[in-house]
């Protein structure tokens, strides 16, 4: 034996989840579910469904987890879970549900739940649709969070039963519930988890029940998106705390009881109808809603108990339709962002810098260096700032700033910088001026209302090199009343007619050096220097007398040797 190479005995170890009645361990670390696979990556607690098909259990769910850890279940192509009297998935820890696939979970038998879960429950970017005749869609201790998921939960007593609920992202989220007396989402606190708030922001979701659709024990805000929640017995939707309804959300209601809430009803942009199904005159809503400051009723109309159609703005007027909301059977209402116009003065000074006088002309400036992010970014604000000039002088011009009151609140909040814009007009010379402004909001009481009026200062400003990078700073600590920006014409006259140069004549630049130049018999053309042509011209002779006498002699000697 002690010849015998040594052997070492890996002990297998045991992982506390189930898949389709199997246990996980480090030998076995996928389960085969039908025609497709679960497979569980323990380090990064994982479990991946492939097409699976579970239909068998060991215990309490077809997935199984005591985990008191996250489990996160990655779906891939169809998945199904199919139960006649068990649970769909139980577990001990929080849940998080995501992939590109889907998860079906059916399951029948009394007070069997879709997903009961101990800790908190989240979908994010799947497809999860649950069937729980018998018992609660997702019944979790914790919280349920849905992101940008699909999200179809259909049971008896509650599509989702939690201490919070999230549901954002462009989620499209259906619930119901069918048993008397129950929500189709309860959220209420519990098990030491603190909240009782229900948020939906950017998605839709549709919620039926016996009781309100929708049912918070603390806050409940819908931010944009739309909702439709449905009472057959009760209030369409209610929240023991606040309501509020804001972001351009569409939320329907209908039900027998006025729906609404135990504390603030708050409206900013929203689209609300409200519809009161109950044969007794009773009005939609509980109580009527406060529309913040900074938004506006725009539409308002009811139908009253004997089904006559009333425009409330126009019959009422809008102050006083905001306080008759809350009266009607029927009423369809609509709020948006106040527009708010922001003015500020300039001078435009015209100057003549050539030897014609400006004619008509239009200046714009633009703004840059905005409170928050880029004056590109709001499309809904209008800036106007131009003024038309006609000669020399000076032009007072306004600049504006137009939009929703939230958006034109942010470009000015933090101060923003105006110059001329250059368009590059011929003979135009365009001012560098650039001004910085900053804008002051303060409340102010007038017949018991407040109201928030606006102040600004003006400063010119030049852009300075820091060890920051450049940036634009004050030349002075004192505002100036208005911005002043300058323009010079600069275009020349063009010359007379009798001042134009004489184009037969070649010019002096083009003429070749005058000692070379061919000159007419008789003539020496001027240089400038009189000595130079009287000498030119004794050389010459002298050259010519010689040349002749020299010729007189040859003549006559050669004459004697013939002889």
């Amino acid at each position: 034996m002690a010849m015998l190479p040594a052997m070492a005995f890996a002990e297998t170890a045991q992982y506390n989840l189930f898949v389709n009645g199997e246990q996980f361990t480090s030998d076995n670390l996928t389960i085969a579910c039908g025609e497709g696979t679960a497979t569980y990556d323990p380090g990064a607690q994982t479990l991946t469904l492939s097409n699976a098909s579970i239909t068998n259990a060991a215990d309490y769910g077809g997935i199984d987890s005591k985990l008191t850890s996250d489990l996160n279940i990655v779906l891939r192509g169809e998945n199904h879970i199919t139960f006649d009297d068990n649970f769909g998935i139980k577990t001990e820890g929080d849940i998080e549900f995501s992939g590109l696939g889907s998860l079906a979970i059916d399951v029948a038998g009394e007070t069997k739940d879709g997903i009961s879960a101990a800790g908190s429950v989240s979908v994010c970017g799947t497809t999860l649709s649950i069937n729980a005749p018998g018992g609660v869609g997702i019944a979790s201790d914790g919280s349920v969070f849905v992101d940008n998921a699909r999200l179809t939960s259909h049971a008896l007593y509650a599509g989702i039963d939690a201490a919070n609920l999230t549901i954002n992202n462009s989620s499209v989220v259906d619930i119901s519930a069918t048993e008397n007396n129950c929500n189709a989402a309860y959220i209420s606190s519990r098990g030491g988890t603190a909240g009782g708030n229900l948020s939906i922001s950017n998605s839709n979701v549709v919620a039926k029940s016996f009781f309100p659709g929708l049912f918070a024990e603390g806050n409940l805000t819908v931010d944009g998106g739309s909702v439709q929640s449905t009472s057959t017995a009760d209030s369409g939707l209610w929240a023991r705390g606040d309501l509020t309804i804001k972001g351009g959300a569409k939320v329907t209601l209908e039900g027998i009881k006025p729906a609404g809430c135990g504390g603030d009803f708050t409206v900013y942009a929203a689209e609300v109808d409200a519809k009161n199904t109950n044969v007794e005159n009773i009005p939609a809503l509980s109580d009527n809603p406060v529309i913040y400051g900074d938004f506006d009723l725009t539409q308002a109309v009811a139908v009253d108990s004997e089904g006559t159609t009333i425009d409330l703005i126009e019959h009422d007027g809008v102050e006083q339709a905001k306080g008759f909301l809350h009266l009607y059977k029927n009423i369809h209402f609509i709020t948006s962002e106040k527009s708010v116009t922001y003015s500020f003065p300039f001078t435009k000074v015209v100057k003549k810098g050539g030897d014609i006088a400006p004619g008509k002309q239009e200046f714009e400036l633009e703004i840059f260096n905005v409170g928050v992010g880029q004056i590109e970014d709001y499309a809904d604000v209008t800036v106007t700032a131009t003024v038309a000039t006609n000669g020399v002088g000076e032009y007072e011009g306004l600049l504006t700033i137009k939009g929703p009151k939230s958006q034109v609140r942010d470009i000015t909040c933090e101060g923003f910088c105006v110059r001329e814009k250059n368009t590059g007009v011929a003979n135009w010379t365009y001012s560098d001026a650039v001004y910085q402004i900053f804008c002051h909001e303060y409340e102010i009481a007038a017949d018991a209302r407040s109201a928030t009026q606006s102040s600004y200062e003006i400063f010119p400003v030049k852009l300075v090199e820091t060890d920051n990078g450049a940036s634009y700073e004050k030349t002075q600590d004192t505002p100036v009343a208005s911005m002043t920006f300058e323009n010079v014409y600069t275009e020349k006259a063009a010359p007379a007619e009798g001042d134009k140069p004489d184009t037969d004549k070649k010019p002096a630049g083009t003429t070749k050096p005058a000692g070379k130049k061919k000159t007419t018999a008789g003539k020496i053309p001027g240089t400038g220097d009189s000595s130079a042509p009287a000498m030119e011209c004794a050389a010459l002779l002298t050259i010519a007398g010689v040349l002749a006498v020299g010729l007189s002699i040859k003549k006559l000697r050669g004459g004697r040797s013939a002889r």
